[in-house]
Protein backbone atom coordinates (compact mmCIF):
# COMPACT_ATOMS: atom_id res chain seq x y z
CA UNK A 1 0.00 0.00 0.00
CA UNK A 2 1.32 3.47 -0.89
CA UNK A 3 1.63 5.71 2.15
CA UNK A 4 1.34 9.46 1.78
CA UNK A 5 2.39 12.11 4.26
CA UNK A 6 1.12 15.68 4.51
CA UNK A 7 3.13 18.77 3.62
CA UNK A 8 4.20 20.45 6.88
CA UNK A 9 4.71 24.14 7.69
CA UNK A 10 5.92 25.89 10.84
CA UNK A 11 5.62 29.67 11.35
CA UNK A 12 7.89 30.61 14.26
CA UNK A 13 8.41 33.91 16.07
CA UNK A 14 7.48 35.57 19.33
CA UNK A 15 4.19 36.69 20.81
CA UNK A 16 2.94 39.90 19.19
CA UNK A 17 4.34 39.16 15.71
CA UNK A 18 1.15 37.55 14.45
CA UNK A 19 2.52 34.04 13.91
CA UNK A 20 -0.74 32.42 15.00
CA UNK A 21 -2.87 34.81 12.94
CA UNK A 22 -0.71 34.12 9.89
CA UNK A 23 -1.06 30.36 10.39
CA UNK A 24 -4.81 30.52 10.85
CA UNK A 25 -5.22 32.78 7.81
CA UNK A 26 -3.13 30.44 5.66
CA UNK A 27 -4.95 27.36 6.99
CA UNK A 28 -8.37 28.76 6.11
CA UNK A 29 -7.12 29.80 2.66
CA UNK A 30 -5.96 26.23 2.05
CA UNK A 31 -9.34 24.87 3.14
CA UNK A 32 -10.92 27.19 0.58
CA UNK A 33 -8.61 25.60 -1.99
CA UNK A 34 -10.05 22.18 -1.15
CA UNK A 35 -7.21 20.84 1.02
CA UNK A 36 -7.43 19.02 4.30
CA UNK A 37 -5.60 21.07 6.94
CA UNK A 38 -4.66 20.53 10.57
CA UNK A 39 -3.50 23.66 12.40
CA UNK A 40 -1.94 23.58 15.87
CA UNK A 41 -0.19 26.23 17.91
CA UNK A 42 2.22 26.59 20.78
CA UNK A 43 2.86 29.74 22.79
CA UNK A 44 3.94 30.84 26.24
CA UNK A 45 1.73 32.49 28.85
CA UNK A 46 3.25 35.84 27.94
CA UNK A 47 1.08 38.00 25.70
CA UNK A 48 4.11 39.49 23.97
CA UNK A 49 7.75 38.54 23.71
CA UNK A 50 7.54 34.81 24.44
CA UNK A 51 8.29 32.14 21.82
CA UNK A 52 5.34 31.04 19.74
CA UNK A 53 4.81 28.97 16.65
CA UNK A 54 1.99 27.72 14.50
CA UNK A 55 2.12 24.40 12.63
CA UNK A 56 0.10 23.33 9.59
CA UNK A 57 -0.28 19.93 7.97
CA UNK A 58 -1.73 20.00 4.47
CA UNK A 59 -3.02 17.12 2.37
CA UNK A 60 -5.43 16.32 -0.42
CA UNK A 61 -6.64 13.42 1.75
CA UNK A 62 -7.82 13.20 5.38
CA UNK A 63 -4.95 13.55 7.87
CA UNK A 64 -4.62 10.73 10.39
CA UNK A 65 -1.95 12.08 12.72
CA UNK A 66 -2.06 15.84 13.45
CA UNK A 67 1.56 16.35 14.52
CA UNK A 68 4.79 17.03 12.63
CA UNK A 69 8.31 16.89 14.01
CA UNK A 70 10.15 18.06 10.89
CA UNK A 71 8.91 20.56 8.34
CA UNK A 72 8.86 21.02 4.59
CA UNK A 73 8.56 24.80 5.03
CA UNK A 74 9.85 26.90 7.93
CA UNK A 75 8.94 30.59 8.23
CA UNK A 76 11.06 32.33 10.86
CA UNK A 77 10.18 35.82 12.05
CA UNK A 78 12.47 36.39 15.06
CA UNK A 79 16.15 35.74 15.94
CA UNK A 80 15.21 33.79 19.07
CA UNK A 81 13.56 31.14 16.87
CA UNK A 82 16.50 30.55 14.54
CA UNK A 83 17.17 27.23 16.28
CA UNK A 84 14.01 25.96 14.57
CA UNK A 85 16.15 25.50 11.45
CA UNK A 86 17.19 22.11 12.83
CA UNK A 87 13.64 20.92 12.22
CA UNK A 88 13.66 21.57 8.47
CA UNK A 89 13.25 18.50 6.30
CA UNK A 90 16.08 17.54 3.97
CA UNK A 91 15.82 19.86 0.96
CA UNK A 92 13.00 21.78 2.67
CA UNK A 93 12.33 25.51 2.34
CA UNK A 94 13.31 28.18 4.88
CA UNK A 95 11.91 31.71 4.58
CA UNK A 96 13.46 34.16 7.03
CA UNK A 97 12.68 37.71 8.08
CA UNK A 98 16.31 38.80 8.20
CA UNK A 99 15.63 42.33 9.43
CA UNK A 100 17.17 41.22 12.72
CA UNK A 101 18.45 37.71 11.87
CA UNK A 102 22.02 38.01 10.69
CA UNK A 103 23.19 34.42 10.35
CA UNK A 104 21.83 30.89 10.23
CA UNK A 105 23.06 27.78 12.07
CA UNK A 106 25.61 25.85 10.03
CA UNK A 107 23.48 22.72 10.38
CA UNK A 108 20.75 24.27 8.25
CA UNK A 109 23.10 24.50 5.27
CA UNK A 110 23.65 20.75 5.41
CA UNK A 111 19.91 20.14 5.31
CA UNK A 112 18.85 22.51 2.53
CA UNK A 113 20.00 25.24 0.18
CA UNK A 114 16.45 26.36 -0.49
CA UNK A 115 16.38 29.60 1.52
CA UNK A 116 14.75 32.97 1.00
CA UNK A 117 15.76 36.01 3.05
CA UNK A 118 13.31 38.90 3.18
CA UNK A 119 13.61 41.98 5.39
CA UNK A 120 9.91 41.74 6.11
CA UNK A 121 9.81 43.79 9.34
CA UNK A 122 11.89 46.60 7.84
CA UNK A 123 9.80 46.65 4.66
CA UNK A 124 6.53 46.52 6.60
CA UNK A 125 7.58 49.60 8.55
CA UNK A 126 8.72 51.47 5.43
CA UNK A 127 5.85 50.45 3.15
CA UNK A 128 2.91 50.09 5.55
CA UNK A 129 3.95 52.10 8.59
CA UNK A 130 4.07 49.23 11.09
CA UNK A 131 6.17 46.08 11.56
CA UNK A 132 2.99 44.19 12.53
CA UNK A 133 2.33 43.56 8.83
CA UNK A 134 5.55 41.56 8.39
CA UNK A 135 3.64 38.31 8.91
CA UNK A 136 1.39 39.02 5.92
CA UNK A 137 4.34 40.09 3.79
CA UNK A 138 5.84 36.67 4.56
CA UNK A 139 2.60 34.93 3.50
CA UNK A 140 2.81 36.80 0.21
CA UNK A 141 6.36 35.49 -0.23
CA UNK A 142 5.05 31.96 0.47
CA UNK A 143 2.38 32.35 -2.22
CA UNK A 144 4.93 33.51 -4.79
CA UNK A 145 7.71 31.09 -3.85
CA UNK A 146 5.61 27.91 -3.53
CA UNK A 147 2.20 28.44 -5.20
CA UNK A 148 0.86 26.35 -2.32
CA UNK A 149 -2.34 28.39 -2.40
CA UNK A 150 -3.78 30.96 -4.78
CA UNK A 151 -3.54 34.62 -3.86
CA UNK A 152 -7.30 35.07 -4.17
CA UNK A 153 -7.94 32.34 -1.59
CA UNK A 154 -5.55 34.05 0.82
CA UNK A 155 -7.21 37.42 0.27
CA UNK A 156 -10.66 35.89 0.87
CA UNK A 157 -9.36 34.37 4.10
CA UNK A 158 -8.03 37.75 5.23
CA UNK A 159 -11.38 39.40 4.52
CA UNK A 160 -13.28 36.77 6.47
CA UNK A 161 -11.01 36.25 9.47
CA UNK A 162 -9.08 39.41 10.30
CA UNK A 163 -10.14 42.63 12.01
CA UNK A 164 -12.00 44.70 9.36
CA UNK A 165 -10.03 47.75 10.49
CA UNK A 166 -6.81 46.19 9.16
CA UNK A 167 -8.08 44.14 6.20
CA UNK A 168 -6.96 46.58 3.49
CA UNK A 169 -3.46 46.93 4.94
CA UNK A 170 -3.10 43.16 5.33
CA UNK A 171 -4.17 42.60 1.72
CA UNK A 172 -1.69 45.25 0.61
CA UNK A 173 1.03 43.48 2.64
CA UNK A 174 0.29 40.08 1.08
CA UNK A 175 0.30 41.52 -2.44
CA UNK A 176 3.53 43.36 -1.71
CA UNK A 177 5.11 40.14 -0.45
CA UNK A 178 4.46 38.45 -3.79
CA UNK A 179 6.71 41.02 -5.48
CA UNK A 180 9.73 40.43 -3.24
CA UNK A 181 11.16 37.20 -4.63
CA UNK A 182 11.66 35.52 -7.96
CA UNK A 183 12.58 32.19 -6.39
CA UNK A 184 10.17 29.29 -6.84
CA UNK A 185 10.28 25.93 -5.05
CA UNK A 186 7.39 23.74 -6.04
CA UNK A 187 6.06 21.87 -3.00
CA UNK A 188 4.69 18.38 -3.25
CA UNK A 189 1.58 18.27 -1.09
CA UNK A 190 1.72 14.47 -1.12
CA UNK A 191 4.98 12.60 -0.81
CA UNK A 192 5.57 8.90 -0.65
CA UNK A 193 6.89 7.80 2.70
CA UNK A 194 10.22 6.02 2.43
CA UNK A 195 9.99 2.27 2.89
CA UNK A 196 12.54 0.55 5.04
CA UNK A 197 13.64 -3.03 4.50
CA UNK A 198 13.13 -5.17 7.56
CA UNK A 199 14.04 -8.68 8.52
CA UNK A 200 11.51 -11.33 7.67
Amino acid sequence: MEIQRPFSIRIAGIGGQGNLIAGLTLAKALVKAGKYVVQTQNYTAQVRGGPSYCDLLISSKPIDFPKATIFDLLIILHPSMIGQCKYVRNNGIIIIDDTYIKELPLDSFRMTKRKINIQASKLALEKLGNEMFANMIMLGVVVKATSIVKLEHLIDSIKENLNPKYVDKNIEAVKYGTTLTEKFYKPRIERKAKRTIGFE
